[in-house]
């Protein structure tokens, strides 16, 4: 995964041994003092200032136990261009959990990418189980 996402994006990728409901999250050393100097960071120097000081300092954690991972584990050896999609937005989930996401419009681009493909993939999945009979039977 820290090929797909970049080896400049992270110090680190490890299986998470603490529990929780999210398929990964991010840990970053000094994670409070980075936020307050991104906060005094001046407006145009922010975007810089991000890549700089996220740059091998985050630590990116799985949750192994989590469908979402299972899934794109699956994912990975039938169609490893959308795994690397889903890898990269749950990246930057994780980001945006520990408030580490300067400008999020950035990944619009992205999440349109996968719902293109979740719609396409719908739909083949509708054309060849046949007709869905949406009338109620009562």
């Amino acid at each position: 995964m820290r090929d797909t996402l970049g080896r400049d994006n992270l110090k680190e990728v490890k299986m998470s041994e603490r529990q929780h409901s999210q398929p990964a999250v991010v840990t970053v050393e000094n994670l409070t003092t980075l936020r307050r100097y991104l906060e005094m960071a001046p407006a145009e120097q922010k975007e810089a200032s991000y890549k700089y000081l996220l740059h091998d300092n985050v630590t990116l954690e799985l949750n192994s136990g989590h469908p979402i991972m299972s899934e794109l584990n699956t994912l990975r050896q039938t169609q490893p261009q959308l795994a690397g999609l889903v890898a990269a937005q749950l990246f930057d989930n994780a980001l945006i959990n520990a408030d580490l996401v300067h400008d999020p419009r950035k990944m619009v681009p992205r999440i349109n990418q996968l719902i293109d493909s979740l719609l396409k993939s719908a739909r083949t999945t509708d054309e060849s189980s046949g007709p869905v009979d949406t009338s109620s039977s009562g």
